[in-house]
């Protein structure tokens, strides 16, 4: 596993996280602003770099066969798609930001459908993995419960409550845990995507 991918394991939910707490101080929401667009930035950054991340799993995984294949690239395929979207969303907000109008809403995009997309995906990635023994039962399951908890925090109690960045926060706990695979190293990416064992076994 490169240093790019071990870093976005952590960098990714830590940037996500990032956006959120700037996005707190009195005249945040003013488009445009200095604190909306760190924090816009902050979760461009954190999308992309979950990209990466969602990549690495996908390499992690090895070669597979047969169902848990066809889960597994699904899984990883929903998860790019979703992202992709979040990204667009984020570059046209930013530009409309910055063109004086309100695009959509900062936290439309951090807890849109498209990012809901891609945590739902992360979640099932991270469950596959598990069956798969690549990471442990513990990581996916606190990825799991960052995931609900942070689901709850948006439709309970509301988006700006403190449950939201405690979610965020089990996300960022899940995905580093995942990215120490079983043994609690850092795992060496298997023959999957981007894998240089790939081709030379052709």
């Amino acid at each position: 596993m490169n240093r790019l991918t071990q870093i976005s394991f952590t960098a990714a939910p830590a940037a996500l996280l990032g956006g959120w707490l700037l996005m707190r101080p009195s005249g945040a929401d003013i488009a445009g602003g200095l604190w909306w667009t760190a924090a816009h930035v902050a979760c461009l950054a954190g999308f992309l770099m979950f990209g990466v991340m969602t990549l690495g799993l996908r390499g992690m995984a090895g070669p597979v066969a047969g169902g848990r294949r066809v889960a597994l690239e699904a899984a990883t395929g929903v998860a790019l798609l979703g992202l992709a979207a979040a990204v667009v969303r984020l570059v046209m907000g930013l530009y409309a930001g910055f063109g004086g109008e309100p695009g959509a809403g900062f936290e439309a995009i951090v807890y849109g459908i498209e990012a809901q997309v891609f945590f739902g995906a992360l979640v099932a990635l991270a469950v596959i993995l598990a069956a798969l023994q690549r990471v442990t039962v513990v990581s996916a399951g606190v990825t799991t419960l960052g995931m609900v908890v942070l689901a709850v925090g948006m439709y309970q109690t509301g988006r700006e409550s403190a449950l939201a960045a405690l979610g965020m926060a089990f996300i960022w706990l899940g995905t580093l845990l995942l990215g120490r695979g079983t043994s609690g190293q850092v795992p060496r990416v298997g023959p999957g995507v981007g894998s240089p064992e790939l081709g030379a076994g052709r």
